[in-house]
């Protein structure tokens, strides 16, 4: 299990929580620009530095599908689910 810091979204607030991700059901991790973006514009929590970057990532568990925002770049989250991007996963 990986922990991270996932951004929340109740309505039009947002919020951070902890998370944490079984790496044997992660399906995906991709950037996710558009919460850079609203960062920028004052939208999410004050607490963040502007510097921060934001990956989603994808679980699948029992056929559910869910998608987690979370702090940090693709590169870092990547990192914490011990994935070597010279390998490929489960071929």
């Amino acid at each position: 299990m990986v922990r991270l810091i996932e951004i929340t979204e109740e309505g039009t607030e947002f919020g951070l929580e902890e998370v944490w991700i079984n790496e044997a059901h992660v399906v995906s991790i991709r950037r996710a620009p558009e919460y850079k973006r609203l960062l920028e514009e004052g939208v999410l929590s004050s607490d963040l530095d502007s510097d921060h970057d934001f990956t989603s990532v994808v679980v699948n568990t029992g056929g559910v599908r869910e998608s987690h925002v979370v702090i940090g770049d693709v590169a870092d989250v990547a990192r914490k689910f011990n994935y070597d991007p010279r390998t490929l996963l489960k071929g």
